[in-house]
């Protein structure tokens, strides 16, 4: 026998069969299962039906045609077959615990009883599943499943022993969560504050264990956030020289004919209309837009007074915005909360729970101060609490984070960008005349809130890092002067239509080929381009190609 045939195992020899001999195996149960599947699909008896597909499924339970088939010859013989169908569906899950036929048949099983009399069993099923498989998704699912109507404590306590066992477990804290918080994602109503303090107190036994494994600090941010606010009307904006109406929500929505959930009335009277979208594409948008009747010129003492209304369906919310006679815009908008603009999903009403939280953080970062889940968590903690008092200290923990954690560089950027732009935001006034929002120099990596700065005239993004342009910066319908120059923009693919934008500087940007600045002809007020020190304004044909798609436009080349 040769070498290639034979390897020890635990001391004793164990033979290898050899090729042809396995060949031999696999063409001998290929053509049982082709003979099965034959006599399954020409109508063998239901009684024939579970012999056959018991003998497939014992050997592979992820043919799914057979599950369908025995269901089918179950319930055509009745009977009492439950227990012993739960027996040979916990045998399938021998040969393949991840298997999701088997896993439905189960479920089938125990939903065809009113009171299943398996739970206890099943319970044990996935407890020895998961003791083999921690992350088996489909024993935590069925788990839940049993329990859903039973004493959640005592499914905590169990939780709670796996936890114990090794806080590392990603699932057990999942499944924590679910049970305290049901819903999507396990994030429904905040945690009453008792048991809040109880699992803040898990939390930081499981930190203080290990501090570099992440799932406790996961689920820390997921107890302390509720789900995510539906959408709302955050700003009404009616520009009458325009003749437009802009309506811009908290999140992305979509406004469609066949969808009418946002009506806007002119006078008390329904405004007709398609609305559309502020990005100028039909898909989900921060801002929609819908043209108001233009009546004939008239002097500002003769111009009539509007009233204009808009109601959200979905929430009921109703807003009104007037426009005196003398004046050319006028808007409505929502007070800023600070602790929803960088965190927005934070449900702890609590100042105190989170200042208690920024405390144990503090004591453990002395101790790791590479730990990422700490960094990044006391980071939004001190956001939440003082955007203002704590951008130093904000700003430090996430320069760490990115040392600590050179793979995840572009989400920290992103992170440290909200809160930049947060800042920015809570800086703003609200007065009728120019609004200036500066950002220069920040590393942005991105513009996050564009949704609140709504009412900015005068924007400085100069000497950051953007690539691409985001695609609700047609929510500024006010900007008039936009400064985009030394960043790493190579095109304006999403540059809106910007009705009132005068000035626009792309000073320093890699911008190369003049077709990829045709999006600001679309913009009807543009006056002035700067475009010194791009690769653009050295290209033999690049001014001259420019200058025909923007005719009316001064462009400075350096």
């Amino acid at each position: 026998m040769s070498q290639s045939n034979q390897f020890p195992q635990h001391g004793r020899l164990k033979l290898r069969p050899s090729d042809q001999a396995r060949q031999r195996q696999r063409e001998l149960k290929l053509g049982m299962y082709r003979e099965s599947m034959e006599a399954l699909l020409g109508g063998a008896p239901p009684q024939q039906v579970l012999s056959l597909t018991g003998s497939v499924l014992a050997a592979n339970p992820d043919v799914g045609t057979c599950w369908n088939r025995r269901r089918r010859a179950l319930l055509t013989l009745g009977g009492d077959w439950l227990q012993d169908e739960l027996s040979f569906v916990g045998g399938c899950l021998g040969v393949n615990p991840k298997s999701y036929g088997a896993w439905h048949h189960r479920a089938w099983l125990l939903g065809r009883s009113a009171a299943p009399p398996a739970g206890r069993e099943d319970r044990a099923l996935c407890e020895r599943l998961l003791g083999a498989d921690p992350r088996n998704f489909h024993a935590w699912e069925h788990r839940r499943a049993l329990v859903a109507q039973d004493d959640p404590e005592a499914e905590l306590a169990f939780a709670g022993s796996l936890l114990s066992r090794d806080f590392s477990n990603f699932s057990a804290w999942h499944h924590r969560l679910r049970l305290l918080r049901p819903g999507p994602g396990g994030r429904g109503e905040p945690l009453s504050p008792d048991r809040m303090r109880q699992e803040l107190e898990l939390v930081q036994n499981a930190v203080f264990t290990d501090p570099t494994d992440q799932s406790a600090w996961v689920y820390l941010r997921c107890i302390l956030s509720r789900a995510t606010p539906p959408p709302r009307i955050i700003c009404v904006y009616v520009n009458r020289e325009d003749a437009t109406l802009a309506v811009v929500f908290s999140r992305p929505v979509v406004v469609s004919p066949d969808r009418p959930d946002l009506r806007a009335t002119l006078d008390g009277s329904a405004l007709e209309g398609a609305w559309r979208s502020g990005e100028g594409r039909p898909r989900p948008s921060h801002t929609w837009l819908l043209d108001l009747p233009r009546p004939a010129d008239a002097t500002p003492t003769q111009r009539p007074r509007l009233q204009l209304g808009v109601t959200w369906v979905p929430d009921s919310a109703h807003h009104e915005v007037t426009l005196p006679p003398d004046e050319d815009e006028a808007w409505w908008q929502e007070p800023i909360v600070a602790r929803e603009l960088f965190w927005p999903e934070v449900g702890v009403a609590d100042a105190q729970v989170l200042q208690e939280e920024v405390s144990t953080c503090r004591q453990l970062l002395e101790l790791e101060p590479r730990s990422r889940g700490c960094l990044l968590t006391l980071a939004l903690l001190l956001s939440v609490l003082d955007p203002p008092g704590h951008a130093q200290e904000a700003r430090r923990h996430l320069r760490s984070l990115q040392e600590a954690d050179p793979l995840r560089l572009g989400f920290v950027a992103d992170v440290a960008s909200r809160l930049e732009a947060a800042l920015g935001v809570l800086g703003l006034g609200a007065g009728p005349g120019p609004l200036w929002l500066r950002l220069p120099n920040k590393g942005l990596t991105s513009l996050p809130l564009l949704e609140r700065m709504v009412l900015v005239t005068h924007l400085d993004l100069s000497g950051n890092l953007l690539r691409t342009l985001p695609p609700n910066l047609g929510a500024l319908r006010r900007l008039q002067e936009l400064d985009l120059s030394r960043n790493q923009l190579s095109d304006l693919g999403g540059f809106p239509p910007l009705p009132r934008l005068e000035r626009l500087s792309l000073h320093g940007n890699p911008i190369g080929h003049a077709p990829t600045l045709a999006p600001l002809a679309s913009c009807p007020r543009l006056a002035h381009l700067g475009l010194a020190e791009t690769p653009l304004s050295s290209a033999p044909d690049g001014p001259a190609h420019l200058q025909k798609l923007l005719p009316l436009v001064d462009i400075a080349w350096s």
